[in-house]
């Protein structure tokens, strides 16, 4: 027999890590037992692997939170001076 992990829940406390395994245990429960058809997921998505792209749409994120910070540092820096 095989061993059925209980349902999927996700807690506050589970890190990035057990939140991964927990994913591959529910795909493989799932793909053991014929319950519902298994779901089509990439290995990158799966294992929480980041594409370039967003990679690269973090660094533009970052970079536009940077320059409005920048802005409201200065102008608040200009309101003090006033």
């Amino acid at each position: 027999m095989i061993p059925v992990a209980p349902p999927l829940r996700y807690h506050a406390r589970m890190d990035d890590f057990e939140r991964k395994w927990e994913l591959i245990r529910e795909q493989l429960r799932i793909q053991a037992t014929g319950e519902t058809p298994p779901r089509i997921s990439s290995g990158r998505t799966l294992f929480g692997i980041r594409s370039e792209v967003e990679e690269k749409m973090d660094a533009i994120a970052r970079e536009m939170e940077e320059k409005q910070r920048a802005k409201r540092l200065t102008r608040k820096d200009n309101e003090q001076s006033e």
